[in-house]
């Protein structure tokens, strides 16, 4: 039977990006955004934290689906994401994706990075993208492989962020960002190519070899 994976994004590329993963992974599971199944609370992103913006989301979703009557076997996960510019003293950081302002869209985000670097005589500097998975129940119950009902997964991909754009792929800061050892951008990688890669698809291939255990509970 079919359980549900709700994802506490309002981001549809990032429920794209893992419905491919976890169909091809042939896993019984139907991964849907928290959007999709009502009013979804707002989560503050507040906490200076990759890891710690993760598990409120996670928790905050839960809770919120929990008094709504879904199966307490349902699993919630939230992810924080972004990149981190050595120049930058590591902004955007947690801000990724507001670098440009509460509404900004990633044509802003970009922007100002762009003229961030400008600003210092640059026109590249070393970075990395940094992703963490939090994975919980709906009930609260342990998740496998951990003593508490969170569980995170963190993958990190280095690289150089460039002023000058290339590729139409992807999304956020991908057509600026060179993987080390790459001679094209995020945005030109085949998404296959991307999701074996990327700071998301390290952590997710965390997740899904820990997912059989947690579905067995």
């Amino acid at each position: 039977m079919s359980r549900r994976l709700v994802l506490a994004t309002s981001n549809p590329h990032k429920v794209t990006e893992l419905a491919v993963i976890v169909r091809a992974a042939g896993l019984p599971l139907t991964v849907c955004s928290a959007r999709s199944l009502g009013p979804a609370p707002e989560v503050a992103e507040d906490q200076g934290s990759f890891e710690a913006h993760a598990r409120l989301k996670a928790l905050t979703i839960a809770e919120w689906l929990r008094s709504r009557g879904e199966p307490g076997t349902t699993l919630v996960l939230a992810d924080d994401s972004g990149i981190c510019v050595e120049a930058l003293d590591g902004a955007p950081g947690v801000d990724s994706a507001y670098f440009a302002g509460p509404q900004a869209d990633d044509a802003a985000n970009n922007a100002r990075l762009v003229a961030e670097l400008n600003a210092r005589g640059l026109d590249r500097s070393p970075a990395y993208y940094l992703c963490v998975l939090a994975l919980t129940r709906v009930d609260g119950a342990p998740i496998a492989g951990a003593d508490e009902a969170v569980r995170l997964f963190t993958g990190r991909w280095d690289g150089t962020v460039r002023t000058t754009p290339r590729g139409s792929g992807g999304f956020g800061y991908d057509p600026y960002f060179w993987p080390t050892g790459s001679d094209r951008s995020s945005a030109e990688l085949p998404p296959a190519e991307k999701n074996a890669l990327s700071h998301r698809g390290r952590a997710t291939a965390q997740l899904l070899a820990a997912l059989p255990a947690v579905l067995a509970c």
